[in-house]
């Protein structure tokens, strides 16, 4: 069944992707103290202060991710091939940038579309498809046999973030899974708007809510520092970035996305972000889309150079 529903969404995202020329492509009571029975207080011990909050992977690393779904190839490389012939592929991407610079240790990420835009309303008129929880488990299981990272990437349709981002809680309270938001997919501020027809956008209230959450889960349960995403490539996808504000224990991410020549990745990157100086800096690649593919030496020549490079 997911892989018929999720079918039709692949085709969308594929058509939504060469329609412009940027594309885009889940306590008993205390006993009473009588005279004769009472004994000298005790001195009470200080609570314990919190364990230090573990190293941040940014910016000291940097994360070369393999984007997709497995129920659909078309989605994205992280679907192609067997599951070993994916991680090898990923591997080999993630050591060309291990040579180029071994200041920056390359930790390997997959980043699985785990609430995936429809084309149809649906049963609860959302216009997404939450991918079910064996899935997401099977994806962590794998992504963690290669020592990687899991990023949960998010298409809201007409869904708030917040209950899709409340939905994937159960898997961003484990320490290797990380968030990311694609506002082109987020469809709230158009009436009627149809994902993959339209191009959404993201408002910076619903993304500091995001925030909000990996910094809560973070300090409540002691966590590593989480990341979190923002995928953009049109100005209008995140109108009022300014207003974005990154908390501790939260590594945020503008991510550079769209497929192109090099020049125009190039012009975009430096749009979204040398312009757009909030947190880190990004970058999307396309396999087959991409006119040529831009090498690994190409993409580290970005100013600053990005620390997450995502194939598609």
């Amino acid at each position: 069944m997911w892989a018929s529903l999720i079918g039709a969404v692949g085709a969308l995202l594929v058509a939504s992707a060469f329609s412009v020329p940027l594309g885009r492509d889940p306590v008993p009571p205390a006993p009473k103290v009588s005279a004769h029975n009472r004994k000298p207080a005790k001195k009470t011990k200080k609570p314990a202060s919190p364990p230090p909050m573990p190293a941040p992977l940014l910016p000291s690393h940097r994360i070369v991710a393999f984007y997709g779904n497995p129920l659909d190839a078309r989605m994205g490389v992280l679907g192609q091939g067997t599951s070993q012939q994916m991680l090898g592929r990923l591997a080999q991407q993630a050591q060309a940038y291990q040579a180029l610079d071994p200041s920056h240790p390359v930790i390997e990420a997959l980043e699985l579309v785990a609430v995936v835009a429809q084309g149809t309303p649906g049963p609860n008129g959302t216009y997404r498809l939450r991918m079910p929880p064996s899935l997401i488990e099977s994806e962590l299981k794998l992504a963690r046999s290669a020592h990687a990272l899991l990023i949960l990437d998010v298409q809201v349709g007409h869904s708030p973030v917040a209950a899709e981002v409340k939905y994937l809680e159960p898997f961003l309270k484990q320490p290797d899974v990380e968030l990311a938001l694609d506002p082109e997919f987020d469809m709230n501020h158009i009436p009627g708007g149809i994902p993959g027809k339209e191009f959404g956008s993201m408002t910076a209230t619903a993304i500091n809510g995001a925030i909000d959450v990996l910094h809560q889960l973070v300090v409540q349960d002691h966590l590593p520092p989480k990341i979190l995403i923002v995928h953009q490539f049109l100005p209008q996808m995140v109108p009022d970035w300014k207003n974005i504000h990154p908390l501790p224990g939260v590594s945020f991410i503008m991510d550079t996305d769209g497929f192109g020549t090099p020049a125009l990745k190039t012009a975009n990157y430096h749009s979204f972000i040398t312009n757009q100086p909030i947190g880190y800096g990004g970058i999307k690649l396309f396999y087959t889309q991409d006119t040529p593919l831009m090498s690994p030496a190409q993409v580290l020549a970005l100013q600053p150079p990005p620390l997450l490079i995502i194939y598609q």
